[in-house]
């Protein structure tokens, strides 16, 4: 039996469901991302992950996940947003949401590059508004932001290398 890919709308669901369940937990929320990111180096590889991915198109990478409102999770309660965190719309997501939306962008666009491919026309755009750092206990801030790969700071994204490659 094989499992679905993690492709970004089933993934920005997630996120969002995670985030509006606990906004403090970024851990799983990155997860998501990474595994989101994970698997379309898998599909534009043309690797088969045995028994656990199929074989799916890397054009399911190339429609923008944050321009809708995300699929309400099975029983999720509705959450209380202040006005500035909305999960989707047509100018994207904003507040709380806007990293992620980013993250994933940027990290798609990434491995279509890597790939040697054209990377989709949403990945291309995004940008923070403000700089965002993702913390981790291992390393101050400022040692973040220093080893951050250049890809992911020129949008104004500085993640650990270590915590990219998922360890």
């Amino acid at each position: 039996m094989t499992a679905a890919f993690a492709t970004p709308v089933p993934t920005w669901s997630a996120i969002v469901a995670a985030l509006d369940e606990d906004p403090t937990d970024t851990r799983w929320a990155f997860k998501l991302t990474v595994q989101c990111r994970d698997h379309l180096r898998g599909a534009l590889d043309g690797a088969e992950h045995v028994g656990v991915l199929g074989s799916v198109d890397p054009k399911a990478w190339a429609r923008d996940p944050g321009t809708t409102a995300p699929k309400r999770l099975e029983g999720q309660a509705r959450p209380r947003r202040s006005p500035r965190d909305v999960p989707g719309g047509p100018e994207g997501p904003g507040g709380m949401y806007q990293p992620w939306h980013v993250l994933l962008g940027v990290l798609i666009g990434h491995e279509y590059e890597e790939a040697g491919r054209e990377a989709p026309a949403w990945t291309k755009k995004l940008r923070m508004k403000n700089e965002w750092v993702m913390s981790t206990s291992l390393m101050s801030d400022q040692q973040v932001r220093s080893t951050a790969p250049e890809w992911l700071s020129e949008r104004g994204i500085f993640i650990s290398p270590r915590d990219l490659a998922g360890r």
